[in-house]
């Protein structure tokens, strides 16, 4: 018998996000038939206790999928905080006790053998899905930034890169949705560096408060007025020119962030060379 395989959220071989915890949603089902044919019957005690089931396992499968949610992105994240909610842990608990409770008042168990059930199942949840992520990925960071204020920022440029994602998709001007995913990409590649090495968010930061956000307001107010033909050629060359403008100084921040990074690494080598000088090595 092929050995079981604990769900690793980050892994090549997991399975595509949107039938993960599906199997939780099962765990219903047979408590929905059941409903249905003490509906059948007439028992209106039954009903209750089997529709009571029914709903804390939905409410815990539910839950569980925003906890997989959360935990994707923590993932996907170079950068990223430990989430704050421990949603996979509520659900596992909810879930330990819509067992517990299905098994004491309707299949009549024990009360030794429905405290079991309820283990195990938690123990299965916690084998397969784990919980929550608890550690910090915060990476070597300098005494004038913090780790909430990199998550931060590098957070809502992403936001601003979604929507100007949204926007690029609505605008029929290929010439301009393509400068605008130019834009995009352009910026991706900022957020990864900044991402990779927090300590550049200094020379990054003003790209993204200021730049980057009235970019995204302004070609939000671009596509309204196009939807309202309010746009002639002055003002698309305008935008375009504009557009053309933010790549430019997105390219000179990347060009930036490089040489901040050589220069740091020439006065390391340079710093160690002298020590090893010193210490006779």
């Amino acid at each position: 018998m092929a050995k079981a395989k604990r769900y690793t959220p980050d892994s090549s071989e997991s399975n595509p996000f949107f039938i993960k915890g599906v199997m939780l949603y099962i765990l219903s089902l047979p408590l929905v038939i059941a409903v249905f044919f003490a509906l059948l019957k007439g028992k209106s005690s039954m009903i209750i206790t089997l529709g009571s089931a029914t709903v804390l396992y939905l409410v815990g499968a539910t839950i569980a999928r925003r906890g997989f949610l959360i935990e994707r992105d923590y993932h996907n994240s170079p950068l990223a905080k430990a989430p704050r909610h421990k949603y996979k842990t509520i659900s596992a608990i909810i879930l330990a006790f819509a067992t517990f409770y299905t098994s004491l008042f309707a299949t009549h168990n024990g009360l030794i053998l429905s405290v079991v059930l309820a283990f195990a199942l938690m123990i299965g949840y916690y084998l397969y899905y784990g919980f929550d992520p608890t550690t910090d990925k915060i990476g070597d960071l300098g005494l004038s930034i913090s780790a909430e204020e990199v998550i931060e920022i590098t957070n809502r440029a992403k936001k601003s890169v979604k929507q100007l994602q949204k926007i690029k998709t609505q605008i029929k001007d290929i010439e301009v949705a393509n400068m605008i995913d130019l834009v995009v990409k352009e910026t991706n590649d900022v957020i990864k560096s900044i991402e990779k090495d927090p300590n550049d968010l200094s020379r990054a930061r003003k790209f993204f408060n200021v730049y980057l956000h009235r970019t995204e307001q302004i070609s939000h107010e671009y596509l309204k007025n196009l939807e309202n033909e309010n746009i002639d050629e002055t003002l698309r060359n305008n935008f375009k020119e504009l557009l053309h403008s933010v790549t430019q100084t997105i390219a000179e921040q990347k060009v930036r962030l490089n040489e901040e990074d050589i220069t740091r690494l020439d006065i390391q080598i340079e710093a160690l060379n002298k020590q090893l000088k010193t210490e006779g090595v």
